[in-house]
């Protein structure tokens, strides 16, 4: 055959190879995953983790999908089930994990796929082997022992090539050490209980562990409580590791220090030590025997720079620090350094690397609350050295994947739909207007909440520190309450609300605040103001307003959980989600529902709809039909009202009850919210205003709509039109509680909207 033979013949295979693909997927199910890159670097098969539902009903997706790229190709991928299947209206999701490449500032789509028993495998898989003390585990670049004896990594190895041939001697040989310094003594993991090590996901992209156990001071009986997370990928030379300390003691304790860190065996006479600086070229300098180095961050505004490192005004640290040898280097990065001050890292020549997460004396930590650091630990050759600012990206903004928002919309898996291009495609010219000013104005105030902007950062410097980076700042001064601080505690889940609006807009700003967000209200939020051991975490702890003391509540009026839960699918968010499900066992559990404050009845259905749907568990959602119950009784009571003293406060019950029958179908709850918004439009319509009572109003939004797709009746749907153009024309929101509220579910509007256009 000539070579004009041999070329046709190739041409002809690769038609044929393209055709069976096309045929292989031509009406198969497929959902696009949208990947943003926002760093401004080039990534390379780079793990990614992303959840995904699919409609409870779907056959197509019962075994873990698959994942294509842009071009139609296969990615190495591995998938488990998050949701088990409960009724045919509660979609399942899958959490995928999978190999993706993108450019810089570029934004690509790829698919995912009903699965086949067949897959494409990673060139240097994740591979995990149980021992007698632990595990170990390792891909080709990286193996680690982890022990339950010497928490949290006993012994670390590294091969530069990525062959998988490591070295004898452990790069790291001494364990990783972690401990607080107090006015009392010092809490250690040294001659402790073994600590607990649990296997949570295994696969070939990545293994994820869990590490638990006590810190205690010798011969005392209170413990602080480490809970850790270690996520080991393939075709990577860095793991992940969320580091969470919790003071279990009982009392509030004063921190002098808190630190993690370990040694490493850098060959070479003298070592490089290089600190990363936002905008600039790393700050380097070398180290020899006992010489060290360090930076640390004082206050928003003020850092340090100490041992070999000069202090120059105007740098500041990007939240790394590296070490580099004759041959290999590890580096160190820790998400979110700065916000989450005092804080610092240190190296010294001897191969000592050491991360202070607190690092200024004086500093109380109270009974019961945690503190969560995201580290990122990497191990490079010495040639590629010059990588060493990527780290930042890796640890604070690497791509991120998302299901495309139509797609979420279809499956139904959010509270109300969110205004992609579809949906305004299906809408009249009115409302796209409308719509789309809704969701420009539901960004901007979102975003105000957490300006003003400061050198690109999202959450302005006034509102960081260590246990506040996370949380805003309330006007509270009425003048019968104490003066003093007093702090949204993400009332009426605004990380839910934050984690939407990403999703809607992809604006990289919202996934930080969000993510801030959650982890405050997992860490804060656990709280234990009244320093009584119990099994549920103290949620209620609230700032009385008129003593200015710290208690406990009585009720749950503060519980949210669908923003723990979205972070549980949206960003594998573990902690969320077992604080989600604490919340739903405690409303199981214990008393907490009052009428005469109607937001418990409200929180209370929506915790447990939110657990059930999560977890399947028929528990839950029994509990949720014990209180519609309670309510609908009452509501007979009160001859079809919902009577409280803030309208806002009926809005969210009639919420709560949207929400129970979108999952049950239930005709009683159809009539009970027909009743309440009946009442509600009867007595506290204001033609004026054109809103029921007040902006609080808007929180019958969902059942409005409800009503009128349910009944077809216009008065429905009239009311619910002329609310949503004064909140777009008219109506300022600037306070967290408001935005919370008043966007709570005021785009369920456009779901009977989009049906009246298209019956036109």
């Amino acid at each position: 055959m000539g070579k004009r033979g041999t070329m046709l013949f190739f041409i002809a295979l690769l038609c044929l190879g393209g055709s069976l693909l096309v045929q292989a997927n031509k009406g198969a199910a497929e959902i696009p995953v949208v990947i943003k890159e926002r760093a401004g670097l080039d990534w390379k098969n780079t793990p990614l983790t992303v959840g995904v539902p699919v409609p409870a009903a779907d056959k197509n997706f019962l075994n873990p999908p698959r994942v294509l790229d842009q071009w139609g190709r296969e990615v190495p991928s591995q998938a488990i089930l998050l949701s088990s299947p409960t009724a045919t209206t509660v979609p399942r999701w899958w959490r995928i994990t999978f190999l993706g490449t993108i450019n810089r500032h570029d934004s690509l789509v790829y698919r995912v796929v009903p699965g086949e028993e067949k897959r494409v495998q990673p060139r240097s898989a994740v591979r995990v082997e149980k021992t007698t003390t632990g595990y170990l585990v390792e891909n080709n670049y990286l193996k680690l022992e982890l022990s339950t004896a010497q928490p949290l990594v006993a012994k670390a190895w590294f091969d530069t090539n990525g062959k998988g041939s490591f070295p004898d001697a452990p790069l790291m040989s001494v364990p990783w050490q972690l401990g607080l310094r107090t006015t009392t003594g010092d809490y250690t993991i040294s001659n402790l209980p073994e600590a607990r090590i649990t296997l949570e996901e295994e696969g070939p992209l990545r293994a994820v562990f869990r590490i638990t156990g006590p810190l205690s001071l010798p011969e005392q009986d209170g413990v602080f409580t480490y809970d850790c997370r270690l996520v080991v990928y393939a075709e990577t030379s860095y793991l992940r590791l969320a580091v969470r300390l919790i003071n279990t003691t009982g009392q509030p304790v004063t921190v002098e220090e808190a630190w993690v860190g370990s040694t490493f065996n850098l060959k070479g006479e003298r070592l490089e030590a290089s600190a990363g600086l936002d905008g600039k070229s790393p700050k380097t300098a070398a180290l020899r025997g006992n010489n060290w180095a360090e930076v640390q961050v004082a206050s928003a505004t003020r850092n340090r720079w100490g041992g070999v490192f000069p202090a120059n005004l105007g740098e500041a640290p990007a939240g790394w620090i590296a070490l580099t040898g004759a041959e290999n280097g590890v580096a160190i990065g820790v998400k979110a350094f700065r916000q989450q001050y005092p804080n610092g890292l240190q190296v010294s020549g001897t191969g000592e690397m050491k991360i202070q997460l607190l690092a200024a004396a004086g500093q109380v930590w109270e009974a019961g609350v945690a503190k969560t650091h995201h580290l990122t630990l990497s191990f490079y050759g010495a040639r590629d050295r010059e990588r060493l600012p990527e780290l930042a990206a890796i640890t604070n903004k690497p791509p991120v994947a998302t299901v495309a928002a139509a797609w979420l919309n279809q499956t139904g898996v959010l509270a109300q739909p969110l205004i992609d291009k579809a949906m305004i495609a299906e809408l009249g010219p009115d409302h796209q207007s409308t719509a789309l000013l809704l969701k420009e104005k539901n960004w901007a105030e979102l975003l105000n909440l957490f300006g003003p902007l400061s050198e690109g950062q999202e959450i302005n410097p006034e509102y960081w520190g260590f246990f506040n980076y996370g949380d805003l700042p309330v006007a509270f001064a009425v003048p019968w309450a104490q003066a003093g601080q007093y702090w949204n505690n993400n009332a009426y889940d605004l990380p839910y609300q934050l984690l939407c609006a990403y999703l809607q807009t992809e604006e990289p700003a919202f996934l930080a605040l969000g993510e801030a967000a959650l982890t405050h209200l997992q860490d804060v939020d656990l709280v234990n103001p009244t320093a009584k051991p119990r099994p549920f975490p103290g949620l209620e702890h609230l700032k009385d307003p008129r003593s200015g003391e710290v208690g406990a509540v009585e009720d749950f009026r503060h519980y949210a959980n669908a923003g723990l839960i979205l972070g549980y699918y949206l960003l594998d968010n573990q902690f969320g989600y077992e604080l989600a499900l604490r919340m739903a066992d405690r409303i199981t559990l214990q008393p907490g529902v009052t009428f005469t404050d109607l937001r418990t009845v409200s929180a209370g259905i929506a915790a447990l709809l939110t657990a059930y749907q999560a977890t399947g568990q028929q528990r839950y959602l029994d509990s949720a039909a014990e209180l519609v119950n309670l309510v609908l009784n009452w509501q007979q009571q009160q001859e079809g009202a919902l009577p409280a003293d803030f309208i806002y406060k009926t809005g969210l019950v009639t919420d709560s009850l949207v929400a129970y029958y979108r999952v049950t179908g239930d005709p009683k709850v159809l009539a009970g919210i027909r009743a309440a918004v009946d009442y509600s439009l009867d007595h506290f319509w204001d033609e004026e205003l054109g809103l029921i009572q007040n902006a609080g109003g808007l929180l019958f939004t969902s059942a409005l709509d409800l009503l009128y797709r349910e009944t077809g009746e216009e008065k429905y749907y009239l009311v619910n039109e002329r609310q949503i153009r004064v909140l777009a024309d008219q109506l300022a929101v600037q306070e967290p509680k408001d935005v919370a509220l008043y966007y709570r579910n005021v785009f369920t509007f456009f779901n009977g909207a989009r049906l009246r256009s298209n019956k036109k």
